[in-house]
């Protein structure tokens, strides 16, 4: 049975104690190499994307909002279509893959 967490509180704790990549490029750089631990998508994110996430071992989070509202939920002032979480910190963010 899968946790029932918020998510948005466990991205911004994620984002302030933890370890994270904002970026589709860098976020595919993350899940091809091995170092992100769970992958963060908007409900937007562009399709080659996805596909190349898809092809990793990464676990993925469709995020039920747009990149609109997940850059915010993140603290940033821009669009987040793909993060990579690659350190949790001191949230429970990856307890959505458990």
């Amino acid at each position: 049975m899968k946790m029932k967490i918020n998510v948005d509180k466990s991205l911004i704790k994620a984002v302030k104690t933890g370890t994270v990549i904002i970026g589709s490029n860098l976020t595919i750089d993350a899940a091809v190499d091995g170092s992100a631990k769970l992958v963060v998508l908007a409900s937007n994110c562009p399709e080659n994307v996805k596909n190349k996430l898809q092809t990793t071992n990464v676990p993925i989070l469709e995020y039920g909002g747009t990149s609109v509202e997940l850059g915010p939920v993140c603290g940033k002032p821009f669009t987040i279509a793909a993060m990579a979480i690659l350190d949790a910190g001191e949230s429970d963010i990856l307890a959505v893959t458990a």
